[in-house]
């Protein structure tokens, strides 16, 4: 691999996380609601642990990927992206019906902060509180400690990394977040949230609960998620982007869940490709005729069906 494709290490520091949103789930039935609504055990989650989960519509597509969790307060907190958040809130509010449940977007009150190589930072899906601060902890990459920091908007705060820097760590930890230019695309196995612990196949129906277990159950999973770096690119890639296998039989076979270009042209992509065009031929970006995709190991295995 050429210098140019081999990615930086990930700055230490801590990023403002401007481009994700966080609802706040509230009332005495709130986690029986989200239960029914979301591919994960909500039941289950206990006050000091985070978890993926999968919003779905009826067909099973992903409507958001959520990271939560609960505040000190005992709230259910969903972590998305900005684009989706008043779209996503609004639909759930559409379910809540004579449930003691209210859904507010509390990203005016709130900011969240993504901070790389803290040494206080807590382990994998592992949450604190402290002095009206929470701490979610994720799994390291390239051997540096993640955790978002979720505070007051009044507390004094000082950007050192950019949120690129936080993005590409997504990226290689192999975390897809869901936007308005993927959204309704992926089942969630595709973007590997069954590699992620975001789907509890034992608990009951949820909206899409169907074709995900029909999909891990019959082995029906096609498409799945994989790393990748391309470089030569004239323009940043991008979420949604088209992505083709090469040879004779030239076809459109996935897209790119997400991207980050770094300073040196060198773009790090996770990308979703039909299964068989990953193991038969070289992947292009954009075109059949575009930029190879040269693929890097994903830091978890991929699942079998059961």
């Amino acid at each position: 691999m050429s210098k140019s494709t081999t990615p930086a290490p990930l700055l230490p520091g801590q990023a403002h996380l401007s481009s994700w949103s966080l609802l706040r789930v509230s009332g005495a039935d709130a986690a029986t609601f989200l239960h029914g609504q979301l591919s994960n055990d909500l039941l289950a989650l206990g006050a000091d642990q985070a978890q993926w989960s999968a919003y779905c519509s009826p067909k099973g597509r992903m409507l958001a990927g959520f990271l939560i969790w609960h505040d000190a307060g005992g709230n259910i907190m969903l972590a998305c992206d900005g684009t989706i958040a008043p779209a996503v809130a609004k639909r759930l509010r559409m379910f809540v019906l004579r449930s003691k449940v209210v859904i507010e977007d509390a990203t005016a009150d709130l900011r969240t902060i993504g901070v790389i190589g803290d040494a206080a930072t807590p382990g994998p899906f592992q949450v604190s509180h402290t002095d009206g601060v929470t701490r979610v902890g994720l799994p390291a990459v390239d051997g540096a400690a993640r955790h978002l920091r979720v505070e007051p908007q009044s507390l004094v705060f000082a950007v050192t990394i950019d949120e690129s820097n936080w993005n590409a760590g997504m990226v290689r930890a192999g975390e897809s977040w869901i936007t308005d230019a993927t959204q309704d695309q992926f089942v969630p196995q595709m973007v590997n949230f069954d590699a992620l612990g975001g789907i509890n196949f034992k608990k009951g129906c949820y909206p899409g609960q169907e074709v995900v277990a029909r999909a891990h159950y019959r082995g029906a999973v096609k498409r799945r998620m994989y790393r990748a770096l391309v470089e030569g690119l004239a323009a940043p890639a991008a979420a949604g982007q088209a992505l083709f296998s090469a040879g004779a039989n030239a076809q459109e076979c996935g897209q790119v869940a997400n991207a980050v270009r770094h300073a040196d042209g060198c773009c790090e992509l996770l990308a979703v490709v039909s299964m068989q065009s990953r193991a038969e031929s070289t992947i292009h970006l954009g075109a059949p005729d575009g930029p190879a995709l040269s693929f890097v190991e994903l830091p978890y295995a991929l699942p079998e069906a059961a």
